[in-house]
C-alpha cells in the first residue's frame, strides 16, 4: 500500500524541503462556548470589550451569541499559528463577563433546551442581517442544539512550487528541482495555466485527505462522551450509560463527527450529495443545491408568524456554508461575491480541514504536535497519486468516519479500504510507514526534529488505542465522576492558566486596535446599508442564476 507515495518521498529526500514547500502557510479557527460558572451556556451578549463579531479579523462568533470563534491569520509555521491562538485565549479570558469561562471541549453541557442557544446578532447592516437570518435558517432546519457543538478548523496553503511538482508527478527524479528552475517554470505559465495547476493540485490533495479522513477522528477525536442534557428523546440509545448525566461510546472517539453530532437531519426526500470527482462537478453540485428549491423548506416559508425572515431561501442549501464537508476547498470572495463563485472564477486558494475536535486536555484545545501532525497528513495527501474520488469510494470514506467516530478503538475494527475491507490498525500503520520519511524530510537542516518527534507520539496511538485522546478523556471522566465534572474542572484549570500568563504588550495592543477598528467598520457598514434588505438579499442570492446564464 502507498508504494508510489514512498517513491515520491524518496525522490524528494534529495531536495531541501524549503525549495518545494517553503512559504506554506497554516491557519487555525477554534470555536468555544462561553459558559457561566455553573457550566450553562452564557445568555450574555458577545462582550463589547472583544470588538464587533461581524468585522473582527480574529475574534468573532459562529452560530450562537455565546459560541466564540478564534481565528489566526495565515502563519508561516505551525508554532506561530499555535502561539497566536494561545494569545487569543489569553486576551479573551481577561475580558469575559464576570464569572464566565471558556468551555474547552466540543460537546456542550447543561443545555436548557434549544432556546438556551441564542442566535448570534451582528447589527443592522445588510451583511449583519444576512448573517443572522442564515443562522435562523439553520435553527429552523436542524434545530439550535446541534449548533452549540464546537470544533477546530485547520487551514493550509502550499506555495506555487508545490503544484508544479505535483502536476509533474515528480517526473522520474528530483535532480532539477531547484528553486530557480521551479520559479522560472512557474513564471513562464499564463495566469490561467497557473490557476489550473494550483486548483487541480489542491482538489487532488483534498480527495486524498478524504480517503484517509477516518484518521482525524481516530487521532484527534476528543468527544467520546456526552451530557445527557444534549440528547433528545429516543436519541443516543446505542450509547452506554455511565451515570444519570453522562452517556458514552465505550470505543468511541468523536461523537461530534458521529450520527448525533454536527450533521444533516435524516431527511430522505432531500439529496445533498456532492460529487468529488472533479472541481467542476463539485462546484456545479453546490450551486445546484443553493439554487434548487426543497418543498419542505418552501412549506416553512421565508418569514415567521411575525413577518421576520427566518431563512435566506427555500433552497436545499441557503448558501454553500451549509454544506458540511469535512474538507472544503476555499477561495476568498470579493466584496458581495458568493464564495462558490469565487472558487469557480479564481480557483482554490487553500484547503480547510473541519473534523478536528476541541481537546479538553490541552489549554488551547490543541497544541503544536497536533498541528504538525495535521500538516504531515496534508503533505501525505499532496504526495499521493491523483485519482477521481467516485461516488462509491466517497460513500466508503464517509462511512469510515462514522464507524471510527463511534467505534474507533474497538479491537479488530475493519474499515472500507481502497481495495476492500482492511483492519484499522493495519491501514493506519501503512500510512505512518510513509509519514516516517516525510517527517525526516521536513526535519532536514533543523536543530530539533519536531516532525519526527511528533510522529512517534501519534504512532503510539495507532499501536495502542489507549493512547488516543478519546481513551484518555474517557478515563478522566470515569475517574472524576461525570462528563460535566471533568470538562468543567479542566476548563477552569485552563482559564487560570491563561489568566496567569505574562501579558505580551504588543499582541494586546494589536488586538485592542483590531477591536476598535472592527466596531468602526461595522458602524460604517450600517451607515451605508441604505435601501431595502430584501432587495439586497435577492441580488446576492441571484448570483447563482447569473452564473448559470453565463455558462450557457
Amino acid at each position: 500500500m502507498y508504494s508510489e507515495v514512498k517513491r515520491n518521498v524518496e525522490r524528494l529526500m534529495q531536495v531541501d524541503p524549503a525549495t518545494v514547500l517553503g512559504g506554506r502557510q497554516i491557519g487555525l479557527e477554534k470555536e468555544s462556548l462561553r459558559v457561566s460558572a455553573s457550566g450553562s451556556i452564557s445568555q450574555v451578549d458577545h462582550p463589547r470589550a472583544l470588538g464587533c463579531a461581524l468585522t473582527h479579523p480574529s475574534i468573532t462568533t459562529d452560530f450562537s451569541e455565546a459560541l466564540l470563534e478564534m481565528v489566526t491569520p495565515p502563519c508561516d509555521s505551525a508554532s506561530a499559528a499555535v502561539e497566536y491562538l494561545s494569545g487569543l485565549h489569553q486576551y479573551i479570558v481577561d475580558r469575559l463577563p464576570s464569572g464566565e469561562h471558556i468551555w474547552n471541549t466540543s460537546m456542550p453541557c447543561i443545555l436548557h433546551g434549544g432556546d438556551s442557544v441564542r442566535i448570534g446578532q451582528y447589527g443592522s447592516s445588510f451583511s449583519g442581517q444576512m448573517k443572522h437570518v442564515y443562522r435562523r435558517g439553520l435553527a429552523l432546519r436542524y434545530g439550535r442544539r446541534m449548533q452549540a457543538i464546537a470544533g477546530i478548523h485547520f487551514n493550509c496553503s502550499l506555495p506555487d512550487a508545490a503544484w508544479l511538482v505535483h502536476a509533474n508527478a515528480l517526473a522520474s527524479s528530483a535532480d532539477n528541482l531547484t528553486s530557480v528552475s521551479l520559479e522560472d517554470h512557474w513564471n513562464s505559465l499564463s495566469s490561467e495555466e497557473q490557476m489550473k495547476f494550483r486548483t487541480n493540485g489542491y482538489f487532488a490533495t483534498m480527495q486524498n485527505q478524504l480517503r484517509v479522513g477516518w484518521l482525524v477522528p481516530y487521532l484527534f477525536g476528543a468527544s467520546p462522551a456526552i451530557c445527557k442534557s444534549y440528547l433528545a428523546k429516543n436519541e443516543g440509545e446505542e450509547l452506554a450509560v455511565w451515570n444519570d448525566t453522562t452517556h458514552y461510546a465505550p470505543y468511541g472517539t468523536s461523537l461530534r463527527m458521529g450520527k448525533i453530532g454536527y450533521r444533516y437531519s435524516e431527511d430522505q426526500p432531500i439529496d445533498l450529495s456532492v460529487r468529488h470527482t472533479s472541481v467542476d462537478a463539485y462546484i456545479d453540485d453546490i450551486i445546484a443545491h443553493v439554487s434548487t428549491e426543497h418543498p419542505p423548506y418552501n412549506k416553512m416559508g421565508l418569514h415567521d408568524a411575525n413577518g421576520q425572515r427566518h431563512q435566506l431561501s427555500t433552497s436545499r442549501l441557503q448558501i454553500e456554508n451549509e454544506f458540511y464537508g469535512s474538507v472544503r476547498p476555499k477561495q476568498i470572495p470579493d466584496k458581495g461575491q458568493l464564495p462558490i463563485l469565487a472558487l469557480r472564477e479564481r480557483g482554490i486558494r487553500y484547503l480547510e480541514l473541519r473534523s478536528v475536535d476541541v481537546n479538553m486536555i490541552k489549554p488551547a484545545g490543541l497544541d503544536l504536535d497536533d498541528v504538525l501532525m495535521l500538516e504531515m497528513l496534508m503533505v501525505f495527501a499532496w504526495l499521493c497519486p491523483t485519482a477521481p474520488l467516485v461516488d462509491r469510494e466517497m460513500s466508503g470514506c464517509t462511512e469510515n468516519v462514522q464507524i471510527v467516530a463511534h467505534r474507533g478503538r474497538e479491537p479488530g475494527l475493519v474499515l472500507k479500504g481502497p481495495r476492500g475491507d482492511v483492519n484499522l490498525q493495519t491501514w493506519g500503520m501503512a500510512v505512518f510507514d510513509v509519514l516516517t520519511p516525510i517527517a525526516q524530510w521536513l526535519d532536514q537542516d533543523v536543530d530539533e526534529p519536531l516532525y519526527s518527534r511528533c510522529l512517534t507520539y501519534f504512532r503510539a496511538m495507532v499501536e495502542d488505542p489507549d493512547n488516543t485522546p478519546s481513551a484518555r478523556i474517557l478515563k478522566g471522566i470515569k475517574s472524576t465522576g461525570s462528563f460535566f465534572e471533568h470538562a468543567q474542572a479542566l476548563s477552569l484549570q485552563h482559564h487560570d492558566h491563561f489568566a496567569k500568563l505574562p501579558v505580551n504588550p504588543k499582541f494586546e495592543q494589536m488586538l485592542e486596535q483590531h477591536g476598535a477598528e472592527s466596531c468602526d467598520r461595522q458602524n460604517a457598514m450600517e451607515q451605508t446599508s441604505v435601501g431595502d434588505f430584501e432587495t439586497f438579499l435577492a441580488d446576492y442570492l441571484n448570483q447563482v442564476n447569473k452564473d448559470a446564464i453565463a455558462k450557457l
